[in-house]
């Protein structure tokens, strides 16, 4: 087996010849937190990362734009992690107002007083931001900000200077030209699916350093057009996909992912119910 390429990787062990519900069971938890905590290192995170430490050092503001399951919050994760001394990444949620992005922000760089008025919030911030160091804000999920926020974050930008990516669909470019303010988030990087031979590697890397069954399955060979097509080369699908592919393979007796139990697996996933009752 190759060095592993996962950025955190916990010690996979093999699985006896023998298998009981106890051994599949634990294996597919075991395989189910590595998803959960390791990451998948890809040429268009990559991109991704080198885009960011570009808008860090013009000090400008910009926007990552993608459909979901593709693994931006991920990558933004995995970025703030590296370097998170300097970095803030928060997810907004629902309807999510200044007061609330504000706060989360304050509370994410270790601010003692994260909490207070909206008209607070902002200049506390604001004052914090060369102090504490902060070089880059990163927002996921930004489709979900109200205009208050989006136009108190263009504030913020230029009171501290402290370059802003906000991370989310189309959805969110949508409001920005509603409200004006794509010229205030100008650089644009587009995270779109993986490519042919990006989607390959990762695949690579899962047999290898994720799922380290007993026998290979071949996912970037035989397994590569079912899964291609069926996940849209989305990591968030991937993902969720090869985690009940395994439980199921081991389930039956295999001692790699089954090609026949991935297509039933596959080939309902995701999709609407067709059936309909009669009378």
């Amino acid at each position: 087996m190759t060095n592993s390429q996962l950025v955190t990787h916990v010690p996979v062990e093999v699985l006896p010849s023998a298998l009981d519900i106890t051994d599949f069971l634990a294996k597919t938890a075991e395989i189910e937190e590595l998803f959960r905590t390791a990451f998948i290192p890809t040429h268009r995170a990559s991109q991704y990362f080198r885009w960011l430490d570009e808008l860090r050092l013009v000090k400008q503001c910009g926007r990552v734009i993608g459909p979901r399951d593709i693994g931006k919050s991920r990558s933004s994760s995995c970025y703030r992690e590296e370097d998170y001394k300097r970095v803030s990444c928060i997810k907004a949620w629902s309807n999510s107002s200044s007061k609330r992005l504000f706060s989360q922000i304050l509370k994410d760089i270790n601010h003692a007083a994260s909490k207070g008025k909206r008209q607070d919030l902002r200049p506390r911030l604001v004052g914090c931001i060369e102090p504490f160091g902060v070089e880059l804000i990163i927002i996921d999920n930004a489709e979900n900000l109200q205009k208050e926020a989006f136009l108190d974050l263009k504030q913020l930008h230029e009171e501290s200077g402290v370059p802003i990516a906000l991370v989310g669909s189309s959805e969110l470019d949508d409001s920005l030209e509603l409200y004006d303010l794509i010229s205030t988030f100008p650089s644009l990087f587009e995270f779109d699916k993986l490519e042919e031979d990006d989607f390959k590697m990762t695949l690579r890397t899962i047999e290898l350093d994720i799922l380290a069954l007993p026998e290979e399955s071949n996912l970037e060979s035989d397994l590569f057009a079912n899964l291609a097509s069926s996940t849209g080369a989305r990591m968030g699908s991937l993902i969720k996909i090869l985690t009940k592919a395994v439980l199921h393979s081991l389930k039956s007796g295999h001692r790699k992912v089954d090609p026949e139990i991935l297509r039933k697996i596959t080939d309902r996933y995701g999709q609407k119910c067709l059936s309909r009752k009669e009378g």
